[in-house]
């Protein structure tokens, strides 16, 4: 009786670790960020490297655009060519709370198409890695940063300027 007491508690325990547990969803990326110098005013000029399962310019044009804003956002821009290190737009002092999903929205809907200007043709960059099916791509990119900054701001995703004063 003891040891069927006892397989009826392991098969309990067994079958309830194998629930599924709902994860959180965390903004990691693995691109490589290069300053390749300023723009106009309120643009960055920056240098994007990813990694891609095709060499298909539609695809990678589209994920270096969308890594060149994610990095604005997130991480900000390096120092480098003459460029002063410059912050990234959200940050612990500028992120209002709660609107995690909106910033998803605004990915998943390609909205930071609007914020992206020029590409650099010339300075693209594919290389086959070996061993591997996967290509790193390099691509220089002109990000919009006053209006995405704006844009944010408008539909309360980060704190306005105004803050501050």
């Amino acid at each position: 009786m003891k040891k069927i007491t006892y397989l009826a508690l392991f098969v309990i325990l067994i079958l309830s670790s194998c629930t599924s547990t709902k994860k959180v969803a965390t903004v990691t990326r693995d691109y490589e960020v290069e300053t390749m110098g300023v723009g106009k005013d309120g643009t960055y000029l920056i240098k994007v490297t990813d990694y891609f399962q095709t060499a298909d310019e539609r695809v990678y044009i589209d994920g270096l655009k969308k890594s060149a804003v994610h990095c604005v956002i997130y991480r900000g821009i390096p120092a480098g060519n003459g460029s002063l290190k410059q912050p990234a737009l959200m940050n612990n002092d500028t992120k209002i709370e709660g609107n995690e999903q909106a910033l998803s929205d605004f990915f998943a809907q390609k909205q930071y198409l609007n914020f992206v200007g020029s590409i650099v043709n010339s300075s693209k960059s594919i290389t086959k890695i070996k061993g591997s099916k996967d290509f790193k791509i390099s691509l220089t990119v002109s990000v919009n940063k006053d209006e995405l900054r704006k844009y944010l701001s408008d539909n309360g995703i980060i704190k306005s300027l105004d803050f501050i004063f």
